[in-house]
C-alpha cells in the first residue's frame, strides 16, 4: 500500500492497516527508524501488570561477562566508524 505525505509530513495510514494493528482515532503510535525503515508501532500503556511482565523476563538474562562488554564495544565503535565515513565509501 502507498500513503502520500503531505507538505506537513502528515500521512494518513490505510484502512486495512489501521484495522490489522487495531489502531483507532486517539491511539498513540510511536515512530522510530531503522535499517533504512520508518517504522510505527501502536503505543501500550505501561500497566503495572505490563511492569511486572517487563520485570519478570530481565531477570532471565544473563549477566554480562567483561569478554561480553567488549564485543559490543566493538560493535558500537564499527557501526559509528561506519557512519562517518563519505557516503559513497560506506556503500562500497
Amino acid at each position: 500500500m502507498i500513503a502520500k505525505v503531505s507538505i506537513k509530513g502528515q500521512m494518513v495510514i490505510p484502512e486495512a492497516i489501521r484495522e490489522q494493528a487495531r489502531i483507532k482515532a486517539g491511539d498513540e503510535v510511536e515512530v522510530g527508524f531503522a535499517n533504512g525503515l520508518v517504522v510505527l508501532r501502536k503505543r501500550r500503556p505501561l500497566t503495572p501488570a505490563r511492569v511486572r511482565t517487563l520485570l519478570r523476563a530481565g531477570s532471565d538474562l544473563t549477566d554480562l561477562t567483561e569478554a561480553d562488554e567488549a564485543v559490543v564495544t566493538r560493535a558500537v565503535q564499527r557501526v559509528r566508524r561506519r557512519f562517518k565515513q563519505p557516503a559513497t565509501l560506506a556503500r562500497a
